[in-house]
């Protein structure tokens, strides 16, 4: 009889807690879609696909010319002396080696604007976020590419973008 006292008293504050937690409110944002709607977040975007264009452009052209000048090397071959001809390629591979650290050189420097510029952003967007939670006493806000189902009435995507528009036009 104890024991069955134990198990239902267990259960019934097991029950109740289950209950309690069962009205926190939950929401998600779909964060993809505010980086790529918001008037910041494109402005971001677009920015890094500059930055990332030029790049390509001036890699492209640095390329062409050691190609054109790889050619000329490799013509050069049986008309210079071994001497000059492995002089000429030594100072080629130093150029080669130039070219692979300007490449790996822009790389890190994209990275690293687009980590700063994506930080500012998500740092603005946490604050927002964070104001829209207690305002409409929200307990947790998910992201939308970690939740499998849920019901769109949930979803505050579209009042986190207008929020963070309006914040950016006050900036």
């Amino acid at each position: 009889m104890k024991f069955l006292f134990i198990i239902s008293t267990i259960f019934f504050f097991l029950s109740w807690n289950s209950l309690s937690e069962a009205n926190s409110k939950i929401a998600f944002v779909d964060l993809n879609y505010i980086l790529t709607k918001s008037i910041n977040g494109k402005k971001i975007l677009d920015q890094l696909n500059v930055i990332n264009k030029n790049n390509l452009e001036i890699l492209k052209k640095d390329k062409e010319v050691l190609a054109k000048e790889k050619n000329e090397i490799e013509n050069l071959k049986n008309i210079l002396s071994t001497e000059e001809y492995n002089k000429k390629k030594i100072l080629f591979e130093k150029k080669i080696k130039n070219f692979n650290d300007k490449k790996s050189n822009l790389a890190t420097e994209l990275e690293k604007t687009k980590e700063k510029e994506l930080n500012l952003f998500f740092d603005d967007l946490n604050s927002i976020l964070k104001k829209y939670m207690q305002e409409n006493s929200i307990n947790v806000i998910l992201d939308k590419k970690n939740i499998i189902m849920a019901n769109v009435k949930i979803d505050v995507s579209e009042d986190i973008l207008k929020l963070i528009n309006k914040y950016d036009q006050t900036q």
